[in-house]
């Protein structure tokens, strides 16, 4: 049973930590759009998708 807890425990912390790294990436890749840098050097730079890259660019547009 503890074993159990542990695991969960263990795998929140985990997504939580997957989590906070993609927001920090997707501000990155914000402040890169606001700077006009091309989206194939933000997806390399980010390690984020092109799809996720045009979606924050078309969120930004708004």
């Amino acid at each position: 049973m503890i074993y159990n807890l542990e695991l969960t425990l263990e795998e929140m912390q985990r997504q939580a930590l997957l989590k906070g790294e993609m927001k920090g990436k997707m501000e990155v890749a914000k402040n890169l759009l606001r700077l006009g840098i091309e989206l194939d050097k933000i997806a390399q730079a980010t390690e984020l998708s092109p799809e996720e890259i045009a979606t924050l660019k078309k969120q930004l547009e708004q």
